[in-house]
C-alpha cells in the first residue's frame, strides 16, 4: 500500500493511508479532468484548500491562476467590487480600474473557501457567474465574459442551511455538482502514524535539525486522541515539539491535560502536575534562562515568573 495516498507534490501532499481519505482522493483526481462545479465539505483543519489545489493541479487549468478566497473575510460593501472588478471613478476610492478576482483567474480556479459564509442577499450575484460566466464591473454595466472554474469549500452543511433559509436553493445546486466530503481525523486513525512522519520529516528539514523520535507508546496514544482540529491541529502539535525542545511525552500529556480540561473533570491536579513538568524542562533546556525558557513556553515573562512561585520552583 502507498504510505501517503495522492502525495501530489513536495510542496502541498496530501498523505494518509486510509480507505476514507484513497476515496477521497480518487473522486477528486477523477473530477480534476472536467470543469464541473465542485464542493468540498469537512470540518476546519481537514485540508479542503489543499483538495481544491490538487483539483487544480491535475486539471488542464494548471498553466493558470489558483487564487483561493476566504468568503468569511470579504465586505458585503465591497464584495462586488472584489468578485467583479470596477472601472475607475466607479465609486468614492476607486482610483483606477481594478480586474476582480474572478477576472483575475481568468482561464483559472477560484476556491471559494467558507462559501456558507456569504450573505443571503449577494448570493444572486454569485449564481449569475456560475451560469452565465460572465461578470458585470461596478461602473461598467456591460457583462465581460470570463473562463473561470470554481470549487467552494465550507465547514458547514449547506443543505441544511437551505432548509433553514440561511442559503440559496439554486446556488447550493449550482455549486454541488460534485460533493466531496473529507473526513475528520478522528475517523480516521490509521492516517495519524503516517501524517506524524510526515510533519516530522517537514519540521526536521524547515528547523534544521534532526528528525525527533516518537516512540511506540506515543504514537498509539496519539492515534486515539480525537484531533478536534484535524490535521491541522496534529500539524501544530508536531511543529510545536521542534519550536519548544520539550519532549514528546510532555506535549502529549500537555495536550491530553487541555483536551480533559475542556470537561467537567475531578482530576485538575493531572494538569498542574503536567504544568510544573512543562515549566521544569523548559528551565532545563534553556539552562534556567527565565527569559528564553518563557519564549519556549509561548507565555509572557511574567507569566513564568508567577507560575515558578506558584509550583515552589524559585
Amino acid at each position: 500500500m502507498n504510505r501517503s495516498a495522492g502525495k501530489e507534490s513536495e510542496a502541498h501532499p496530501i498523505v494518509g493511508v486510509s480507505k476514507a481519505i484513497r476515496d477521497v482522493l480518487h473522486l477528486a483526481d477523477n473530477v480534476a479532468v472536467s470543469d464541473c462545479c465542485v464542493l468540498i465539505e469537512g470540518d476546519s483543519g481537514t485540508g479542503k484548500e489543499l483538495l481544491a489545489r490538487r483539483i487544480w493541479r491535475k486539471s488542464r487549468r494548471s498553466g493558470c491562476a489558483f487564487i483561493p478566497v476566504n468568503c468569511a473575510g470579504i465586505s458585503e460593501s465591497l464584495f462586488e467590487s472584489q468578485f467583479f472588478g470596477h472601472v475607475r471613478g466607479a465609486f468614492t476610492g476607486a482610483e483606477q480600474n481594478m480586474l476582480g478576482l474572478v477576472r483575475t483567474a481568468d482561464g483559472g480556479t477560484i476556491f471559494l473557501d467558507e462559501v456558507g459564509e456569504i450573505p443571503l442577499h449577494l448570493q444572486p450575484k454569485l449564481l449569475r457567474v456560475l451560469q452565465n460566466q460572465e461578470v458585470m464591473p461596478v461602473g461598467k454595466p456591460i457583462p465581460v465574459k470570463v473562463d473561470t472554474r470554481f470549487i467552494a469549500g465550507t465547514n458547514r452543511n449547506l443543505r441544511d442551511m437551505v432548509n433553514h433559509g440561511e442559503f440559496r436553493q439554486d446556488l447550493f445546486y449550482r455549486l454541488n455538482v460534485v460533493r466531496i466530503v473529507i473526513p475528520p481525523l478522528r475517523d480516521r486513525p490509521e492516517d495519524v502514524p503516517v501524517l506524524l512522519e510526515h510533519f516530522v520529516s517537514l519540521n526536521a528539514g524547515r528547523y534544521d535539525r534532526e528528525e525527533i523520535a516518537i516512540d511506540r507508546d506515543i504514537r498509539l496514544c496519539l492515534a486515539e486522541y480525537p484531533w478536534p482540529g484535524n490535521v491541522r491541529e496534529l500539524a501544530s502539535w508536531v511543529e510545536r515539539l521542534y519550536a519548544t525542545g520539550l519532549q514528546p511525552e510532555i506535549l502529549t500529556e500537555m495536550l491530553l491535560a487541555e483536551s480533559d480540561s475542556s470537561r467537567p473533570s475531578p482530576e485538575m491536579m493531572s494538569l498542574n502536575q503536567v504544568e510544573r513538568r512543562a515549566i521544569v524542562q523548559a528551565m532545563e533546556h534553556t539552562n534556567y534562562n527565565q527569559r528564553q525558557a518563557a519564549r519556549m513556553l509561548q507565555v509572557h515573562r511574567a507569566t513564568l515568573a508567577r507560575k515558578l512561585k506558584k509550583h515552589d520552583l524559585t
